[in-house]
């Protein structure tokens, strides 16, 4: 089975994004997005239509309502791991679901003070530190976790 990973860019201080809006690590964005376009995707949202997701190609777009139903297929397919970058509300819902098995936070060194924490309140999960990785010339850690249900 495939596994789900979940992947953002966190400050040091657990925000997923400034009080504007703003993230951290452009460059490193930048460099994602451009990978990006050469992978398959699966998009959820209820707004978004196919004529909107160029540049991107291999893009199929699905209704929040059947996500956690088309998310579950792709698990169980063939292929490689999953990766779900960005989109705070569907990794938290996904989190709160027990659809997660790996956790992966690149933790930025500044500081935003406010913004959009990186949690919706306390996850039902427990996480074990699985790897981290630094890279020369960068300030971000990578903190790789796996993500085990806690009883109810």
């Amino acid at each position: 089975m495939r596994k789900l990973i979940v992947c953002n860019i966190v400050s040091l201080d657990g925000y997923y994004e400034g009080p504007d809006g703003d993230v951290m690590a452009r460059p490193v964005e930048r460099e994602i997005s451009r990978l990006d376009t050469a992978i398959d995707k699966v998009v959820v949202s209820d707004s978004l239509t196919a004529d909107q997701t160029a540049p991107w190609h291999n893009t199929r777009i699905v209704s929040r309502a059947d996500a956690h139903e088309q998310i579950t297929e792709l698990k169980s397919g063939p292929g490689r791991d999953i990766l779900v970058f960005g989109s705070h509300t569907l990794w938290n819902d996904l989190l709160a679901h027990a659809m997660v098995d790996e956790l992966h936070l690149m933790i930025g060194a500044g500081v935003l003070g406010a913004g959009t924490p990186a949690f919706n309140g306390r996850p039902p999960v427990s996480l074990q530190l699985i790897d981290t990785r630094t890279w020369d010339g960068s300030s971000l850690v990578l903190a790789r976790y796996a993500v085990q249900p806690t009883a109810a």
